[in-house]
């Protein structure tokens, strides 16, 4: 059935009958033709798709970084400054909600480049700089949206998988390693995304035990970092710069933690935990950290730490002691932390 023939036979149908047409061709489509097609943001705004589709289907394979570069950059400026949000002068009202449709062929065209070639580096730090600002678009309201990789149409993991590989395809070494770290632990996340999501997704791209211990290692300088720029004020009161300076703290005895898991050393990341983990409340922290020690399937270890903490007078709160139950009587860990 040629174009033509398609749209005048669909005159024919009523709203409703072309609502379940387009369900039911939707439903029909591979998931990898809906992807390399964009029919999910053709959906959600076929007029802004139609125009950039225009212009990206003339788009050499060649990808000419240095253009490239100052595109993105000014971009990037223009959504710090909410120019795609918030009324002015720069981008014009009809083309602020273009701006994902912006980023997600800005982010198309990078991945494209090689990161072994000359202008790798470049592409792999405009990269990172585009998953930063959208990090930091979960926070603070730059485009019209509170969900921005969604809108993107990317996973906030799957962004950070190919910026990390990227990162580290340039060389495995302390600097590129503080440096995953730290974009890690810097990140916001979206309302689909949890921190530990991130740090699983670090510890993934770190191959070798070398690279692991590299990163251990790293942790614990940033750490140290943190702790000595503590913000130093008179006022009594738990303000947001402190939350923010302990959540950075935990997330990184998080990734310790994972990482000595990774390695088997788990006497030492039990050690790292107890040692530097951040909460006022003992029994929230036996929380975390049984919590971490039944992802690991580590039965004899879980029960142990909740007897210990025990004797320490802290009392666990129901869901641990239905799950402790369960190990006794079983022999083994349940499906899931009781409730």
């Amino acid at each position: 059935m040629k174009v033509s023939e398609l749209r005048e036979l669909l005159k024919h149908y009523k709203e409703e009958d072309l609502r379940l047409i387009i369900s039911e061709m939707y439903k029909s489509m591979p998931k990898k033709l809906r992807e390399d097609k964009d029919i999910d943001t053709m959906l959600q705004d076929v007029h802004a798709y139609m125009s950039i589709s225009k212009i990206e289907r003339t788009r050499n394979e060649q990808v000419d970084v240095d253009d490239l570069k100052q595109e993105i950059e000014q971009f990037i400026d223009y959504a710090y400054k909410q120019y795609y949000f918030a009324p002015n002068s720069f981008v014009h009202k009809k083309e602020r909600p273009k701006w994902r449709f912006k980023v997600k062929a800005f982010i198309k065209d990078l991945q494209q480049v090689p990161v072994e070639s000359e202008d790798g580096g470049t592409a792999t730090d405009l990269l990172k700089k585009l998953y930063e600002m959208l990090c930091y678009a979960c926070n603070y309201y730059i485009f019209s949206t509170d969900n921005p990789f969604r809108s993107v149409g990317v996973g906030q993991t799957t962004l950070l998988d190919s910026v990390i590989s990227r990162i580290l395809g340039q060389g495995v070494n302390k600097e590129n390693v503080k440096s995953v770290v730290e974009l890690v632990i810097n990140s916001s996340v979206d309302r689909e995304t949890l921190h530990s999501h991130l740090i699983m997704e670090l510890v993934r791209n770190l191959k070798t035990p070398d690279s692991k211990k590299i990163a251990i290692e790293q942790c614990r300088v940033l750490k140290s970092e943190i702790d000595n720029s503590k913000k130093m004020s008179s006022k009594k009161s738990y303000d947001s710069y402190e939350y923010r300076r302990e959540e950075k703290i935990n997330n990184l005895v998080e990734t310790v933690f994972r990482l000595n898991m990774a390695l088997c050393e788990y006497e030492e990341a039990i050690k790292y935990f107890h040692d530097n983990y951040v909460e006022s409340d003992d029994e929230v922290s036996l929380y975390v950290l049984l919590d971490l020690l039944f992802e690991y399937e580590l039965k004899e270890y879980w029960l142990r730490e909740y007897d210990k903490a025990l004797k320490k007078g802290i009392k666990p709160r129901g869901s641990l002691q239905k799950t402790r139950k369960f190990i006794l009587e079983n022999g083994s860990l349940p499906k899931y932390i009781h409730y």
